[in-house]
């Protein structure tokens, strides 16, 4: 089989399946896949699918089989680390149509400046232009749709971002959040990827010692539009560039009851015992 750019990842999804995951996320099919649309997809992705890493704190494989992924996250109704989510999301824009390329990115954190490549980011190309698009990301990021141009502020109603031109990360994801400043978030060029290259990075964040995300509970979503998590043994909120805790998560039952009533997941407890 000859591999194009169409077929590279695999078959797109049946229009069933497009139906189920529309449904999942709360959104009509698009008229066209363009710009504005691309915009309400990314935000209502964000806003319905939860990071979340409960399958590797149970120790149970994380697999970026796509159907594998269609029926945890969409028919379960569950969440993933980012490789998982922005697998199936990819998927889902190239069975919508959009013209889209992934790239891996590194994690640029402030206690951790290099990384290796391990985040999954998707470039859509639009009417000449090309977008950045992300729904798997842990931290508050760009809600929507960023274009891939150098030293241009975009606002997303919430922080600034740029893009600057770097001569080792290539890209460098820029945020300015209110109060806090600009600090870098991802670097990446731009070598079109593949679902299989980003196999070894989830491997890596599953079971390896220096991974960043197998060591502590990691949940977060948009709850009417602003970024709520689980991390660090706290529930908390983040909105206009400040960090609040609303309360510790000190219990087993306290963090239960947060992941079935607030990230509409299922608690840790069911899931011990059912093993």
């Amino acid at each position: 089989m000859e591999i194009t750019a169409k077929n590279k990842n695999g078959a797109p999804m049946t229009e069933e399946q497009i139906k189920e995951y529309l449904s999942r996320i709360n959104l009509d099919p698009p008229k066209q896949p363009d710009l504005a649309y691309l915009s309400h997809l990314q935000m209502a992705h964000m806003s319905a699918i939860p990071f979340e890493n409960l399958d590797i704190m149970e120790n149970k494989r994380i697999s970026l089989d796509r159907e594998t992924l269609f029926d945890k996250m969409i028919r379960r109704q569950r969440g993933g680390v980012c490789s998982e989510i922005n697998t199936l999301y990819n998927w889902l824009l190239e069975s919508l149509g959009y013209d889209v390329i992934s790239y891996s990115s590194r994690v640029i954190a402030t206690t951790a400046p290099l990384q290796g490549r391990s985040h999954r980011i998707m470039g859509v190309r639009l009417e000449g232009k090309s977008y950045l698009t992300d729904a798997g990301y842990n931290f508050e990021h760009h809600r929507i749709p960023l274009l891939l141009e150098a030293d241009t502020i975009q606002s997303d109603g919430e922080c600034e971002y740029k893009l600057v031109r770097d001569d080792f990360f290539g890209w460098v994801m820029w945020q300015n959040r209110p109060g806090l400043g600009w600090r870098r978030k991802l670097g990446f060029t731009e070598e079109p990827q593949i679902d299989l290259d980003f196999v070894q990075p989830t491997f890596f964040a599953q079971y390896h010692p220096d991974s960043r995300i197998n060591k502590y509970l990691k949940v977060s979503l948009y709850i009417d539009g602003v970024f709520h998590a689980i991390r660090s043994g706290s529930y908390l909120r983040e909105h206009g560039g400040a960090e609040e805790i609303i309360q510790p998560v000190d219990s087993k039952e306290t963090e239960d009851r947060l992941l079935r009533e607030i990230f509409h997941l299922p608690p840790r407890m069911a899931e011990r015992q059912k093993d």
